[in-house]
Order: structure tokens, then sequence, then C-alpha cells
């Protein structure tokens, strides 16, 4: 009984989620599916979630590529996918290219607190990495 009404708690706090995702940031413990909820409706909350997994990671990244941006420790396929969307590119999923695109993010990541263009560094990821179309 305890564990049919844990899953329909979740449920209706996921359900709350969607259509106020910002609840998120009331739950001291949100599951897996309730971050995923509130990214993929407001995927700039991926800030305030420090401990987002890869999973909420993607779907922050689908729903707002530059979401990943706001990750502390992004995860190398989230990294991926957010590159290869930014840059309207495509990469093939090796695991070279996946630490140029974590590095690459990375890179961005100190370029906007800087208050400076990433250009060079895209420029130097692209040369890198040859992507299958561009």
């Amino acid at each position: 009984m305890l564990n049919e009404n844990t899953r329909s708690s979740d449920r209706i706090l996921t359900e709350r989620i969607l259509d106020d995702p910002d609840m998120i940031l009331k739950i001291e413990n949100p599951s897996l599916k309730q971050q995923v909820a509130a990214v993929q409706k407001k995927p700039e909350l991926i800030a305030s979630l420090p401990l987002a997994g890869e999973k909420v990671q993607l779907a922050a990244v689908i729903a707002c590529p530059e979401s990943i941006l706001l990750v502390d420790t992004p995860a190398p396929a989230a990294c991926f996918m957010a590159v290869e969307r930014m840059l309207k590119a495509e990469l093939l999923p090796v695991p070279g290219v996946l630490n140029a695109a974590r590095e690459l993010i990375l890179q961005m990541k100190k370029d906007k607190a800087d208050g400076r263009s990433s250009g060079a560094a895209i420029e130097k990821f692209l040369d890198e990495v040859k992507p299958i179309k561009n």
C-alpha cells in the first residue's frame, strides 16, 4: 500500500510540476521524473538542480541547447548534444569528439563569465573534429 501511495504522490507532484515547473524548487529531493518534467518545460531550471544527472541534462538540452552552460558539471553526452544543436553540425559520438565537445562547453562557460566571444574556441573545435555535415 505504501509503495502504491508513493507512486501516486510522485505522479501527482510530476503533474503539478508540468503545470508550474518552478515548483521543483520547493521539493527537497525531486525524483528523476520530476526533474525531467521541470527542465522540459523550463530548461533554465537546470541551474537550480546541482545534482542533475545526464538524463536531466539531456532533457534540458533538448529543450534549449544553451542550457548546458548553466550546468556546473556537464555530462559528456549532454555537451555533445548541446554542441551539435548549437552549431547545427552532425558529429560522430566517438570518445575524442565527446571530450572535445565537453572542453568546448567548459571554454564557452569561461568565455561567457568573462564577457568574451567563443568564436575562436568554436573554430578550433570544428577544425579538430571535422563534422560530417555543417
